[in-house]
């Protein structure tokens, strides 16, 4: 497949479906089996954005067993190549992800919780990684980060941070800069974890409805 960046490789993050499992934060407001439904609705979504264009060459790293009916669904819908993840927590899986580089020149990591990500966003990460830049960073809302992109594996920055917490960004950054690298920070991005966020969500997609309405 022809790549508009064949150096680069795309690195999501996800795991299955499964009720009472996933957007457990949101399990309160919406109930176990719509929570659910929800991450399988980001998940779909984000790919779709994603894979278009033929941007880069893209991996689904799955949370659990890459045999999981999902995941298989998933890569017969879009052109990934599926992964395991591997590590005791967060920071290990996502070390180990950025470690299987290979002869790609840059890897960038995302989830799937983030409603706006978008090409153009990676895109903008793409090339400030080309521009010299040892890391990108994406800025999330909550504290913590939606894109983080390596022109090489840096373990000290997946090391005993506080993963899930409202630090996480705070503290890359310090470790970014105890390690002397350059870097550039994105657009800060939300995340759909909390019920706030939810809201905000359907809001955003009732606004999308009424544009595409009155634009008939």
């Amino acid at each position: 497949m022809n790549y508009q960046y064949p150096d680069v490789r795309l690195i999501i993050f996800s795991k299955p479906p499964i009720a009472g499992k996933c957007k457990t934060r949101l399990i309160p407001m919406l109930g176990e089996q719509r929570a659910a439904e929800l991450h399988h609705e980001l998940t779909h979504a984000c790919l779709q954005e994603c894979t278009q264009e033929q941007l880069c060459e893209t991996e689904l790293w799955c949370g659990s067993s890459i045999d999981h009916p999902f995941f298989k669904s998933l890569a017969h819908c879009y052109p990934v190549t599926l992964m395991q993840q591997q590590g005791k927590n967060l920071g290990e899986r996502m070390y180990n992800a950025f470690q299987s580089m290979s002869d790609r020149k840059f890897s960038i990591i995302i989830g799937t919780d983030c409603p706006v990500m978008s090409r153009a966003y990676i895109q903008n990460a793409i090339d400030a990684l080309s521009d010299t830049k040892d890391i990108v960073i994406g800025p999330a809302e909550d504290g913590g980060y939606v894109l983080l992109g390596l022109c090489r594996p840096e373990q000290q920055l997946f090391t005993d941070i506080q993963w899930g917490s409202g630090s996480v960004y705070q503290e890359t950054m310090q470790r970014i800069a105890q390690l002397n690298l350059s870097y550039t920070v994105l657009e800060t991005l939300w995340d759909l974890d909390r019920p706030a966020d939810y809201r905000r969500y359907k809001n955003e997609q009732s606004k999308i409805i009424i544009n595409k309405y009155s634009s008939l």
